[in-house]
């Protein structure tokens, strides 16, 4: 939970009026690195912008698309990132998982990856 821009208007004021970064952060009980931190840049940051940098979602398209039954941490290991990494990944691309529930005795259960209508796998 972040500190609302009223309270940090109302901490900044008694810093510019003389006080101490220490009593200040006796007096409300936050950090006095909050307090300068919030001296650089009043705002908070909502979202962070970085995009991930290790897995090519082309390859992993490709990958979901030949191999559809392949586990998250099978797709981790060819592509040289982490399962959970694959994972977010799969989600962020929109991609969903769902089983084939008629499926008769002794045979596998065929998984599906289901893509939203404005994305499509391509080889």
């Amino acid at each position: 939970m972040s500190y609302s821009i009223q309270f940090r208007k109302k901490v900044l004021k008694l810093q510019e009026a003389g006080e101490t970064f220490i009593k200040l952060s006796e007096r409300f009980k936050i950090s006095t690195t909050t307090i300068s931190k919030w001296k650089k840049q009043l705002m908070p940051i909502k979202h962070r912008n970085k995009k991930p940098v290790k897995i090519d979602y082309e390859a992993l398209k490709r990958d979901i698309h030949d191999h559809p039954d392949s586990y998250s941490y099978e797709r981790a290991l060819k592509l040289g990132v982490s399962a959970s990494g694959i994972r977010y990944a799969i989600k962020r691309l929109g991609i969903s998982y769902k089983k084939n529930s008629k499926s008769s005795e002794g045979r596998l259960r065929k998984k599906i990856y289901i893509l939203p209508k404005n994305k499509a796998l391509t080889k």
